[in-house]
C-alpha cells in the first residue's frame, strides 16, 4: 500500500523516482531535480505533496517531544534538580 501512495499524482516528483516504475531524474544535483520538477509540474509541482508528508510527520514528532519533555521532567525529579533549562 506504501508504494502505491508514492506514485499517486498528488506527491512531489522527488518521492516517486525510482518507485513502481516511475521515471528517474538524469542527475541527482539538487538544481537538476528543481529543474525537472518546475519542467514537468510548474512550481506547483515543488510544493506538491506536502500537506501528505506533514500528516505522516507531525504525529511522530509530536510522541518524540512530547516523550524527550517527559523523560527529562523524571530525571530531574529523580536527582532533585532544580535547573528547569
Amino acid at each position: 500500500m506504501p508504494f502505491l501512495l508514492l506514485c499517486s499524482e498528488n506527491l512531489s516528483l522527488v518521492m516517486v523516482q525510482g518507485v513502481c516504475g516511475c521515471n528517474r531524474f538524469k542527475s541527482g544535483s539538487i538544481s537538476d531535480v528543481f529543474r525537472t520538477i518546475v519542467k514537468k509540474g510548474g512550481y506547483r509541482g515543488v510544493a506538491r505533496g506536502w500537506v501528505p508528508r506533514m500528516l505522516f510527520h507531525a504525529p511522530a514528532a509530536a510522541i518524540c517531544w512530547s516523550t524527550y519533555e517527559k523523560v527529562k521532567s523524571f530525571f530531574q525529579d529523580v536527582n532533585g534538580d532544580s535547573n528547569t533549562a
